[in-house]
């Protein structure tokens, strides 16, 4: 049996230590004890499953002996059941309903949205004047999952979205405190923020469904088609809430937390950052981009997996075994009912086993040429199996687009006094934002 990491302490097990560093703390399991590592957050005995094999047996091959992990349960307090923290038959319906919404057909109907989202936000930036670029795409990002999503302008409430998100954030050490789950009824501290930040989600969603289903117009978007829906296949009110709320808030925060950290890989690199230019000036040729331009662009699409890569969105996904489950080709070794699993995206990512020089970024790994390859779950920055998210073509179509219209007429460079900072939350964030200084591009 694998021993429970050595700094644990009654009560509250490895916790501490957990907080104080949670990509450090991974990391150094997997140093210290191998692919397969055991410690205890709080109530909750946990595996660290890093290697790939462990994790496609985990979210593939055995995926129905796992639910979700105890940080996306405690989201269903906001989320409801979408497709995020939803499980089972109620889980495969609700999928299947949403599917055509992210068909590659309808993400190409969405590309003119996203570009001129990205335009618009970068429009308004000054030359030499230090921007916090992961606010800046947070407003794009949510701007484009409020039309394509919603069919509704989100500008107004950009601000109470951030806000609500933040107090979300807030309650993530509700996950693993012990009896964390009897506090969310409490009237301070992160309890109180996650009610609010629900309430203000909720109100939000609430007036859209409402203002589509007065109107009866169909206005293309994942909204329309669930309100106006017919029968059998139409969800109530509250199941169409958790599911346009799941998605504005997913569809947005994958996307806007890569390309932050895109255009931070390019203010680091210079080299790379010239042929991100060379590319999108060969190739754009001083237009805006099209959905047919996201093949035209390999640099840029190398640029955006590695940024997923060095820096999931997803940190750390957990799953809590239903049953029993033998770890493979670990005899002995075996998660007990109720147990969690950790398959760490930051580890296994930056894993010099599966990807040579693994803390540089190089966008040639992922050039249709490339002749490194690494096993299938070496990168899971969306998971993977049945669950895998529904909308990876729609951030990776985002992402390439906005950063070949950013990259196109600005050129970013570091701020020394504001370094980057890392706050691994329910997702992988900039701490007090990513500081770039533009410089308006001479083409």
């Amino acid at each position: 049996m694998a021993p429970l990491a050595a700094r644990s302490v009654p009560l509250v097990g490895d916790l501490l230590a957990f907080r104080r560093d949670r990509l450090v703390f991974l990391t150094r399991l997997a140093r210290e004890q191998g692919d397969v590592a055991r410690f205890r957050i709080g109530p909750y005995r946990v595996w660290q499953l890093a290697h790939p094999d462990l994790v496609h047996d985990v979210l593939v091959t055995h995926a129905a002996r796992f639910r979700k992990g105890p940080v996306l349960q405690r989201a269903r307090l906001v989320l409801g059941d979408g497709l995020l923290t939803a499980e089972g038959d109620h889980h495969r319906r609700h999928r299947r309903l949403l599917n055509h919404a992210f068909h590659p057909d309808r993400i190409t109907e969405y590309a003119a949205v996203m570009v001129d989202r990205a335009a618009a936000t970068s429009n308004t930036w000054v030359e030499g004047t230090p921007i916090d670029v992961h606010a800046q795409t947070v407003r794009m990002t949510l701007g484009s999952a409020g039309v394509t999503l919603l069919g509704t302008e989100v500008e107004a409430d950009v601000d109470l979205i951030e806000s609500a998100i933040e107090d979300l954030l807030s309650a993530y050490q509700l996950a693993f405190v012990p009896f964390g789950w009897r506090l969310q009824h409490v009237p301070v501290g992160p309890a109180r923020r996650l009610r609010r930040g629900r309430t203000a989600l909720h109100g939000l969603v609430d007036r859209a469904i409402t203002e589509r289903r007065t109107s009866g117009h169909d206005t293309g978007d994942l909204l329309s088609s669930l309100v106006l829906a017919e029968p059998p296949g139409r969800l109530s009110d509250d199941e169409i809430r958790d599911e346009a709320l799941t998605l504005l808030l997913a569809g947005h925060e994958t996307t806007a937390n890569a390309l932050a950290f895109c255009l931070h890989l390019l203010a680091q690199e210079p080299e790379i950052e010239a042929r991100v230019h060379a590319e999108v000036d060969t190739v754009l040729d001083g237009r805006r981009p099209t959905a047919d331009d996201r093949d035209r662009l390999p640099v840029c699409r190398g640029v955006f997996a590695e940024a997923l890569r060095l820096f999931p969105p997803s940190w750390a996904m957990g799953r809590e075994a239903l049953t029993d489950h033998p770890i493979d080709g670990h005899e002995g070794k075996v998660v007990r009912a109720g147990e969690v699993v950790v398959a760490p995206q930051w580890v296994i990512h930056r894993d010099p086993r599966w990807w040579e020089d693994a803390d540089r970024c190089d966008p040639d790994r992922w050039l249709p040429n490339a002749t490194t390859t690494h096993p299938r779950s070496a990168f899971f920055p969306f998971g993977g199996g049945a669950r895998q998210c529904i909308g990876e073509g729609f951030a990776r179509t985002e992402g390439v687009l906005a950063l070949a219209t950013i990259t196109s007429r600005w050129r970013l460079r570091p701020v020394p006094e504001r370094p980057l900072e890392l706050e691994p939350l329910i997702t992988l964030r900039p701490r007090n934002g990513l500081w770039l200084r533009p410089e308006r591009r001479a083409i």
